[in-house]
């Protein structure tokens, strides 16, 4: 005697839209994405059903991945989650803007998300030029941070990176945790003690960064001293946010009459010491941003200009 049993298994799903929102950018276009892949509130865990030609994530960790069309969007079917949960999207390799590289990147949602089976959901990812943290996100507070520096600081869009570029036109700004180059002050790179008064933001590429960027006033610097909770980490500081905020590296600094140049001669990796666009109280000094080891705090105060220190750009009215 021979029994057949047969049996079959069924999961219904849900389907993800995932969509990119660029901003800021001179043009905002993507292309070259790759390798992304969907979280389940940070679970690890990986696992598909259905063929091999036609896979289908179930809790996805790091396989299978899709592709994003440029300048598109992709939709991939998932088995719902067990609860509410974060949604974490990993991008393998993306282009921004044709210039800009943002490989390696997880974006995870502000907010828990109860996926339903046999419904649709479109996640965005929304990536902007520069560092723009909102006032009720601004929550490094221990160096005297009021109401209004949040709200100012608010209105303040931040490069990304410190200045690193010689010569006279098209700069660019370095990675987050690159120390950049050293300029004296409000000038663009002379490689000696030269002071020409020309604002060095000025000169960023336009192709790829657009108008307006310039060197932060005293006042702005000064803002976003107090907002921080003066913890050296990673050789540097944040400010404003210790996760979406700002990250000013530790750059050290050239000494008083060593001039510009591409690298620092102290203090490289325990402080920090960022030109601003204002004149000190003495005819050869000028004002600075200060963050370390060396003097325990985050203030504003006079340098020499014939120094050499680091420059990271704004974008905004000036306060």
């Amino acid at each position: 005697i021979s029994h057949n049993l047969s049996v079959s298994f069924m999961q219904k799903l849900c389907k993800l839209t995932v969509k990119l929102s660029l901003s800021q950018f001179v043009s905002n276009t993507f292309t070259n994405c790759t390798g992304v892949y969907v979280s389940q509130g940070g679970n690890t865990f990986a696992w598909t059903i259905g063929p091999s030609t036609n896979n289908v994530s179930a809790n996805t960790g790091n396989t299978p991945t899709f592709n994003i069309a440029n300048n598109s969007t992709a939709t991939v079917r998932l088995v719902p989650f067990s609860g509410s949960r974060a949604i974490t999207v990993h991008i393998g390799t993306l282009t921004l803007s044709n210039y800009f590289n943002a490989n390696n990147r997880n974006i995870t949602s502000s907010q828990n998300v109860q996926l339903l089976p046999g419904r649709s959901y479109t996640i965005t990812l929304q990536i902007g030029l520069g560092i723009q943290v909102a006032a009720s996100d601004i929550n490094l507070t221990q160096n005297g941070c009021t109401a209004s520096d949040k709200n100012d600081l608010a209105k303040l869009r931040w490069a990304t990176g410190n200045l690193k570029s010689t010569g006279s036109t098209n700069y660019v700004w370095a990675s987050s945790t690159d120390r950049g180059y050293y300029y004296t002050w409000y000038s663009t790179y002379t490689g000696n003690t030269n002071i020409n008064n020309t604002d060095p933001c000025s000169k960023l590429n336009t192709a790829y960064y657009g108008t307006g960027w310039r060197t932060p006033s005293k006042n702005e610097l000064t803002k976003l001293a107090r907002c921080t909770n003066k913890i050296l980490t990673n050789s540097g500081m944040w400010f404003m946010n210790n996760s979406i905020g700002l990250f000013l590296p530790a750059a050290g600094c050239r000494q008083d009459g060593k001039g510009s140049n591409t690298s620092p001669t102290t203090d490289s990796g325990t402080d920090g010491y960022y030109w601003s666009s204002d004149i000190g109280n003495g005819n050869n000094t000028g004002k600075r941003l200060y963050f370390g080891k060396r003097y325990n705090t985050a203030d504003v105060a006079d340098h020499a200009k014939n120094a050499g220190l680091t420059v990271r750009c704004v974008k905004g009215t000036k306060q």
